[in-house]
């Protein structure tokens, strides 16, 4: 099967194409590693710059996110794990950066606090929102950003954080809880 770059003719969804994407991929083909790099990067970025919120640190950490999935793909045995993989490490990834970070700069939670009024700013709570994200454990954040900002199901982050179903369920309502908390101070 001839691999298509056109992000129109790529179908992830297709057995048949994600088993010979992942098959080229482990076999070292760069154009199978470039169709998955177009079709995960915008989400992965996504997901980079909702923990870092930074446009740079999010683009080192998506290099930093393929770098390891190619060098990683061999040990992906199941091709049709290869998305809940890709978030496995992606979230990994930026867990681990978030985890560094923190041990070289506190943050006081009175960074939250500068209050404007919404109606200068219609973009207030969006703002006041990713800047309390920041705030919650890695864990709790990364189960909120792929729920509520990703679209993953419990299931799907269960399979991706390694945890169950229903950790999965009450991280994400403790990660809504502090968000609450965090907003409302």
């Amino acid at each position: 099967m001839e691999i298509n770059t056109d992000s129109s003719h790529i179908d992830f969804e297709n057995k048949e194409f994600l088993f010979d994407v992942v098959n080229r991929c482990q076999d070292g083909d760069t154009k199978a590693m470039e169709t998955v790099y177009t079709h995960y990067k915008s989400s992965l970025f996504n997901l980079a710059y909702r923990f870092s919120r930074n446009h740079a640190s999010a683009e080192d950490l998506l290099q930093e996110i393929f770098i390891k999935i190619f060098t990683q793909i061999n040990k992906l045995r199941s091709p049709e794990a290869l998305k809940s993989w890709l978030y496995r490490i992606a979230v990994n990834t930026c867990i681990s950066h978030t985890r560094k970070k923190a041990q070289t700069k506190e943050v006081s939670i009175d960074d939250i606090s500068e209050i404007n009024d919404p109606k200068d700013d219609p973009s207030f709570m969006e703002k006041n929102l990713e800047r309390a994200v920041t705030f919650l454990p890695p864990k709790q954040k990364a189960i909120f950003l792929l729920h509520d900002v990703q679209g993953f199901t419990h299931d799907e982050i269960a399979d991706i954080m390694k945890l169950t179903e229903g950790t999965s369920k009450s991280q994400l309502f403790k990660a809504r809880m502090k968000l609450r908390e965090l907003l409302t101070e």
